[in-house]
């Protein structure tokens, strides 16, 4: 009875276990057709998202491939659109059929030198299109191996940088431009620079002419205002002018007698004493001269019209043609009276002889405060072997 017992029991779970196997292997089946189903959708689905990436990195990015020899082997339509050419006409070709000649070969040498080492190059490439017009790149080449590492061709990836390097040579060409200009300019600015130290020179020329002419008509030389030039300079120098108003003096100086072209050769050139009327007649050339330049514009003429002027007015108001008194007269004008004077007296003229330098410096020092700006008298005298100086220099 007991053995009968346990094998109806055995028989019970044989039966449980058939059932629970064709019970799991239901649901297997079940599942395989649901992930079947399933699977297809989901691996159809990522297929068409992988040929859509691969369409757009084929529509945007400039890429190739190569073999070993640099034969195109493979290119994407961003590539055919940038060189103009179809993937016909580049398939089977060496990639040389987009260089532009204006790479050189050196480039070309360290790039394939470069991956050829198993190592990746960058740098910037001028490629020609199919119609002959040229674009730039910035190419990134690396090599490509196989299992056994070992290097069978060449992936390509390129960026466009055609405007940048258009608009960086049109920076180049407009600093070539600029610099051309400026050079024209300084060229012509150094030529109008010229033409105006000319001009200058000429006005000072003339000016100096003007002035020898004035004292010519009184038989007197012309370094004579050469040295009141030079003396006025130093004086205002030392008075305080600065270097620019100094030397405006020393050009304008010698018209200081200008107006003596108005005054008739009989009393210019008389050798005795006038008389009173010819003495008031002589007194009209600083009128006379300064009538002559005074409607200029130019600052040099316009100085020479003071110091023709005012060369004959008194510190102490006794001068002439207006009795100007003290700081009254024009700093110009009581320069060249002393120079005048002093230069007057050191050389013979028609009615006078020389006068010894002692006799001079006595006349000076009586006539400081009377004739004579007592500041510029005294700076005659601390500077006065360079008063010799010139006038040794300057000798008829």
């Amino acid at each position: 009875m007991k053995q009968l017992f346990m094998t109806e029991i055995c028989n019970i779970n044989v039966q449980c276990i058939y059932f629970l196997l064709i019970f799991l292997i239901i649901i297997i089946l079940l599942l395989i057709i649901y992930y079947k189903k399933n699977f297809k959708k989901i691996f159809t689905k990522n297929t068409k998202e992988i040929e859509s990436l691969i369409q757009s990195y084929s529509k945007n990015v400039i890429a190739s491939k190569t073999d070993t020899k640099g034969i195109i082997t493979y290119t994407s339509e961003a590539f055919e659109k940038i060189s103009g050419y179809t993937k016909k006409e580049l398939l089977g070709k060496p990639h040389s059929i987009v260089r532009h000649p204006d790479m050189s070969k050196e480039d070309f040498k360290n790039m394939w030198s470069t991956i050829q080492k198993g190592h990746t190059w960058q740098g910037e490439v001028k490629n020609k299109k199919k119609n002959g017009e040229y674009y730039y790149v910035k190419a990134t080449i690396s090599p490509i191996f196989n299992e056994e590492n070992e290097i069978i061709g060449y992936s390509a990836i390129r960026e466009d940088i055609t405007q940048h390097k258009k608009i960086e040579e049109l920076n180049k060409q407009l600093a070539t431009y600029k610099k051309h200009l400026e050079d024209r300019v300084k060229k012509a600015t150094s030529h109008i620079e010229e033409l105006i130290i000319e001009i200058e020179d000429t006005q000072k020329e003339v000016i100096f002419t003007m002035g020898a002419i004035g004292e010519r008509r009184s038989e007197e030389t012309g370094l004579h205002v050469k040295r009141v030039a030079e003396y006025s300079k130093l004086l205002a120098l030392y008075y305080g002018l600065d270097e620019k108003e100094a030397e405006m003096l020393r050009q304008a100086s010698p018209m200081h007698d200008i107006g003596k072209v108005g005054i008739a050769d009989s009393i210019l050139n008389k050798p005795g004493f006038f008389t009173q009327k010819e003495h008031a007649i002589m007194q009209e050339h600083t009128t006379l001269g300064y009538n002559m330049i005074k409607s200029s514009k130019r600052p040099i003429l316009q100085t020479a019209a003071i110091v023709a002027h005012e060369h004959h007015e008194r510190w102490d108001g006794s001068g002439y043609p207006n009795g100007l008194k003290g700081e009254g007269i024009h700093i110009y004008g009581r320069i060249t009276a002393v120079a005048d004077v002093f230069d007057a007296l050191g050389s013979d003229r028609i009615y006078k002889k020389a006068w010894e330098d002692e006799k001079i410096f006595q006349l000076f020092m009586e006539e400081k405060g009377k004739q004579f700006d007592p500041v510029l008298v005294d700076i005659f005298f601390e500077h006065i072997d360079e008063f010799l100086d010139i006038r040794n220099k300057l000798q008829d």
